[in-house]
């Protein structure tokens, strides 16, 4: 059956109000139980809702804003900038990418989050 691209579009302004308000419990609701996540600083893929929320707890705080995004099929593809909260001003913001696929029932299946970790490094050490 597939999911259609509105829905994807809407799944998404739910996940950013989501991250935008911190609120982390709801941001996990959009992901499956079986899901599954990759990010640039792990050195293995997170799986499954469960360790998936005891990793987002160890998340800094951060502001972040989406520069761009692309959706294909079930996946969409969102380029962004953040900054932690706390960070001085005149800091500059990181950049990286994210994808979600998105499963058949709209949940996230797979995340993957990409980023330049000696960038992120410089920016939190300043």
């Amino acid at each position: 059956m597939g999911i259609e691209r509105a829905q994807i579009e809407g799944l998404f302004e739910k996940v950013k109000e989501a991250n935008d308000q911190e609120d982390y419990s709801r941001f996990l609701e959009l992901f499956a139980d079986d899901c599954t996540f990759i990010n640039s600083a792990l050195s293995e893929p997170v799986r499954g809702r469960v360790a998936l929320s005891r990793l987002v707890a160890l998340w800094p705080r951060v502001v972040n804003q989406v520069e761009w995004w692309s959706i294909d099929g079930n996946r969409l593809t969102f380029g962004w900038n953040e900054r932690q909260q706390g960070m001085r001003p005149d800091t500059p913001a990181y950049r990286g990418f994210s994808t979600f696929v998105f499963n058949d029932d709209g949940l996230v299946a797979t995340y993957e989050g990409m980023f330049d970790t000696a960038a992120v490094a410089a920016a939190t050490a300043a």
